[in-house]
Formats: structure tokens, sequence, C-alpha cells
């Protein structure tokens, strides 16, 4: 025999190695990928669900005197919400919810139980839950959630809520039935509901 024809042989099983570690390469690649939107989809989900169940908390609380809506409020401050916001959907097992989030300045700090030291030069961001649906809705139901904040100066009732995967703190309402906006230099005014309808000024500076 001919070194020719066993050297064709050689090429012929070198080509049959190279195509079997292509292959190899290839489901490996594809397993790698299947893996990656698997758990990407996965963290998608617990995200939604997290957000979705943080942000309506305490949805049909109402509280008939001041003193028991600062006894559930980790902050109590006078802040300025600016006129633009970021809208994020956040879907979870019940359905999806609509939030806004707003980056605002803090004028006045009342009650400060969070730990963070906060004064007049804070910013702190807000999360409020705007608009809920179930799975069999297409459209969100304006009876559900707060009225955004429009542009001005508000009296908010807040509670912490730190995000388990990223850490993030964000601050919601500790009632989406109290939310105060300013009337006037003395009073404010609960534009979310009847409930507990105006606060003083003097009212949150008793005993200081």
């Amino acid at each position: 025999m001919e070194f020719s024809c066993n050297s064709n042989s050689l090429e012929r099983m070198e080509y049959i190695l190279i195509g079997d570690e292509a292959m190899k390469r290839k489901l490996i690649s594809s397993l790698i990928l299947v893996g990656v939107i698997f758990l990407g989809l996965l963290g998608y989900k617990h995200l939604g669900t997290v957000e979705s169940n943080s942000g309506v908390q305490g949805l049909s609380k109402s509280y008939e005197t001041l003193e028991d809506l600062k006894a559930e409020a980790d902050l109590v401050v006078l802040v300025n919400v600016p006129l633009y916001y970021d809208i994020r959907e956040f879907r979870g097992e019940s359905g999806t919810t609509k939030q806004a989030f707003y980056e605002v300045a803090v004028d006045e700090v009342f009650i400060d139980r969070t730990g963070q030291d906060f004064d007049e030069e804070s910013e702190i961001v807000i999360k409020q839950v705007i608009g809920m649906k179930d799975r069999k809705e297409t459209e969100y139901s304006s009876e559900q959630g707060m009225k955004p904040m429009k542009t001005g100066q508000y009296l908010l009732f807040l509670n912490k809520v730190r995000h388990p995967a990223d850490g993030i703190v964000y601050y919601v309402s500790n009632s989406l039935q109290h939310l105060y906006r300013c009337k006037d230099d003395k009073t404010f005014k609960n534009i979310a509901s009847d409930e507990l309808g105006e606060i003083s000024y003097s009212e949150l500076t008793v005993g200081e």
C-alpha cells in the first residue's frame, strides 16, 4: 500500500475529530445560552414579584388620627416633587402594577426612624403605585393605586423598602389613602381620599 492512501485515511480521521470538537463547542454554547435565558427569565419574574408585592402593601389601610398615621411611618417629610419622573411596570403572580419613581428633594424632616439622618439637603427616591391590573385585564384600573404626584410640595408619610436583589432603598407611602399636597403655608390637604382630610403645620411641630 502506498503512504498516500494512509495519509488520506488520517486526513479523514482528522476531519471527523475536528467535526466532533466543533459539535461539542456548539452544544456547550447552546447549553450556556439556554441557561442564561432561563436565569434571566427567573430573575425577571422574581424582580417583578418582589416589586409588586412591596409596592402594594397597605393599599386599603387608612388612619383616623395623625398620631396613628405618624406612628406607622419610618419617615415623615416635606418634599418638592419634580415635573419629570419614571414610570415602570412590574409583573407579579397576581397581575401587573404600574409604578412611578420620583427623585425628590427634602425640604423639612418631621420624623426620621430610617437611621439615615436625613436633613433639608437630602434627596430620596419615592416609589408610588399608580395602577394595577390582574392577568385577565388589558387596561389598568383607575380606581387602584394613587394618582401620580404633580410637581409641587407634598407632606409624605413613608416606609423604607430595600430591594432584596440589588439593595436599592425606596420609600413608599404607608397608606395609599393618605397623600397630602400643600394647600397654603399652614395646611396640607389629602388628595387621595376623604380620610383625615387636612393636616396643619402646627400639628406636625407640636412638642418640638
